[in-house]
Formats: C-alpha cells, structure tokens, sequence
C-alpha cells in the first residue's frame, strides 16, 4: 500500500483552523495521506503589506518548522514515502518551499523531486525563489495586497506551475459576498483534488 504524507504550512494569521488550510487537511485525509498540521506560536500578530520587514517572523516560523518537521520527514522516515505534499498558506507557502530546498541540498532524501508536490494558497513573491522544480499548483486573489498578480503570473509560468487566480479575492481568497466565497472555497478544493489525482 501507497504511503502518503501531506504537511500543512499556516500563514501567520491564517491558521490550520481557517477554511483554506481545514477543508484542505480534511480532503487529503479523505484521500489516505497522513497529515501533518503545523503550528506556529509566538508570532508577531501584523507587519503591514511589507514581506521585507518580516525576517525576523520569517526566521521563528523556519526554526518552528525545522523543529515540528525533524523527526518526521529526516532522511530515513521520508524515504518511506511514495507521496510527499507540502500545501502552504501565504508565508508558509515559502516555509514549505524553503524547507523542501533544504532537503534536496543536503542530499539527506533520494528522488523528492519524483514524489513531493506544492500548493501553494496565496503564494508570495519569495515564494518562488527557493522552490525546487516539481508539479505545483497556485491559488491567487487578484486584489491581494501582499503581492501584485503579475508578479505571481510570471513565477508561477516560469515554474510551470498551474495558477488560478480568484478575481478580486484578497488574501484570504475572500471577496466578502459570502456565496461567491464559499463557492471559491469549494472550487479550490475540487482543484487540488484533480491535481492530486
């Protein structure tokens, strides 16, 4: 039998408990992966829109993952996995990318770029910049004040990655017409449903 671990990395305030990231823990159970909800504590509550000044955040929620992460996916426990997912939300998208840049550069897992996929909810401009090349999928709200969709477009088609963008979705991928949020709600979760199958 397939073995299949997919980890869920919050944003700061967007939490594992938030729509996004629940409903996307609840399909992946659905769909016989273990997961792993990470948890972020003591964290700055707001930065303004400026991702530069958040290093030192950035550095608490690395050493946080690094920590919750260790025993679970070191060398020999990841190496057991057939499928490996790491679904970010907004600065856990670069978490997850980060971290999985530093798996493959110490050399400690064989073959992740064939089994290890990203989704990335809300990705960021510093998203990209460590992701290593592996099937990826973006979900993006056009009036996201914490990055310009052009910016995210032209990432994402570099990566290859396949983006949906939510028209004017903020960061939560809410509008505030209640209907239209919960039909892009369940939109999202049909598409990471097809993407992982």
């Amino acid at each position: 039998m397939e073995s299949k671990i997919c980890v869920l990395f919050p944003g700061i305030g967007y939490t594992v408990d938030r729509p996004l990231i629940y409903y996307t823990g609840k399909l992946f159970k659905k769909l016989g992966y273990e997961v792993i909800q990470l948890r972020y504590e003591g964290l700055p509550k707001k930065k303004g829109n400026d991702v530069s000044k958040m290093g030192d955040t950035f550095k608490m929620v690395m050493e946080q993952t690094r920590s919750q992460l260790s025993e679970i996916l070191d060398s020999a426990a990841c190496d057991k996995y057939d499928s490996i997912v790491f679904v970010g939300k907004s600065i856990g998208t670069i978490a997850a990318t980060v971290y999985a840049a530093e798996m493959v550069e110490q050399g400690s897992v064989t073959g992740l770029d064939k089994r290890l996929r990203f989704v990335f909810m809300t990705p960021l401009a510093e998203t990209f910049k460590k992701a290593v090349s592996v099937p990826s999928i973006a979900f993006h709200g056009t009036s996201d004040p914490w990055v310009q969709t052009e910016i995210v477009e032209r990432e994402c088609e570099r990566m290859g990655t396949t983006l949906y963008k939510y028209k004017d979705a903020n960061h939560s991928l809410e509008t505030g017409d209640v209907e239209a949020d919960i039909e892009s709600l369940g939109d999202v979760i049909r598409k990471i449903g097809q993407f992982i199958n």
